[in-house]
């Protein structure tokens, strides 16, 4: 008999055990984060695991209503064909509640089919593409500013305040990159401009020489709207200011660009960078109390002399976000998504959040106009 109440009571306690395990495993909200960590991308994936991982700490001190966040990363690469393989990895090992995807627009587009048949809500902190939120999805969010919005300002300020008059258009040849361009080049020509070359160029292009004897030849350029990652870029300006094309290297050509490049992009590219007008999502001086206490959380986990950048606070947003949701008694996939297409005037770091029906930002106070100074610092312009 006792043998028999002994096993009774492992058999209990077994139970019971499985039992606490499974509530606390209730207890947690996964979010899987696809991010570039490797190729030409990952530092906007470093970037972004910092923000994330700052909110993470921040939100899980005292818990969103008893539970916890979880995040599980996984490297997309800013390949389409590496990101597929991941998100379906990710769905089925990990069984996320919501995913986060970060950059780059392709690799973005490629696991959103898959993220919609899981009715998993897809939350995107840092991609233009407009075909990410028009396609007809669901389950996809994104607080980062599409290449259309951006680019319609960006035209428009450029005719108007600058008062260019002649363009060439110069782009990496991806989703992004085109959308960019297209919608620049279609609001320009519109007011009257002339758009004097389109010029794309591939992800394994080193050598912007030829591209900038190109633009050289062909007279006088008001202005050069380009649209890369950090790496191309750089040497793009570069390239530009050695042909003398830009102000930079002492012509007359002003260079612009949308929001592809990180704080710090003008120390990398140097002199060539100077009179480079840009868009940028975050501005690290900027006065409001959430970014001051983002500033201030940041530099006490990465260090006192380190600067976030868009990718990190777009990241930082999310996370908060989907804590705000969670607040709100949601706590599945579909409750997330369901208060995720209801948030309107949530402040975060990057600015104030609302989304329309089809799940993208309507706020568009978040873009910043900045132009570097010689020194390479920034001057606020009031666009």
């Amino acid at each position: 008999m006792k043998l028999l109440i002994f096993r009774w009571l492992i058999a209990v306690t077994s139970t019971l055990a499985v039992g606490t395990a499974a509530v606390a495993q209730e207890r947690v909200i996964r979010i899987g984060a696809l991010m570039p960590l490797s190729g030409p991308a990952s530092y906007y994936g470093v970037q972004a695991k910092e923000g994330t991982e700052l909110a993470l700490e921040e939100v899980n001190k005292a818990g969103v209503n008893g539970y916890k966040l979880q995040v599980h990363y996984e490297d997309s690469a800013c390949s389409p064909l590496q990101a597929t393989n991941t998100v379906k990895r990710l769905l089925e090992q990990f069984k996320p509640h919501a995913v986060i995807a970060a950059e780059c627009s392709d690799a973005v587009l490629a696991v959103a089919p898959f993220l919609e048949a899981a009715k998993v809500p897809l939350l995107n902190p840092s991609a233009a593409a407009g075909k990410l939120t028009e396609s007809g999805y669901k389950y996809v969010f994104r607080i980062f500013p599409t290449a259309q919005q951006q680019n319609e300002l960006l035209a428009t300020h450029a005719y108007d305040k600058l008062k260019a008059r002649t363009a060439v258009l110069v782009f990496e040849k991806t989703n992004a990159g085109v959308d960019n361009a297209d919608t620049f080049e279609k609001v320009f020509k519109a007011k009257g401009g002339k758009v004097l070359a389109r010029i794309d160029f591939g992800k394994e292009v080193a050598d912007f020489t030829s591209i900038a004897t190109r633009i050289a030849s062909l007279g006088d350029v008001d202005v050069l709207p380009t649209f890369g990652l950090e790496g191309q870029s750089v040497r793009l300006a570069q390239a530009l200011a050695q042909a003398r094309v830009v102000k930079g290297g002492g012509g007359k050509a002003i260079q612009l660009g949308s929001i592809w490049l990180p704080w710090g992009f003008e120390q990398k590219a140097g002199q060539a960078s100077e009179g480079y007008i840009r868009a940028v999502q975050f501005d690290p001086t900027e006065k409001r109390p959430i970014v001051q206490e983002f500033m201030r959380g940041y530099r006490a986990k990465y260090g006192a002399d380190k600067i976030p950048t868009h990718p990190t606070a777009g990241s930082y947003d999310l996370v908060l976000l989907v804590a705000h949701v969670v607040r709100q008694g949601a706590t599945d996939s579909e409750a997330i998504r369901d208060r995720f297409s209801k948030v309107k005037n949530f402040e975060g770091a990057t600015g104030k959040i609302t989304f329309g029906p089809n799940g993208q930002t309507t706020d568009l106070s978040v873009i910043h106009f900045v132009e570097t100074q010689k020194d390479l610092s920034w001057k606020g312009l009031n666009w």
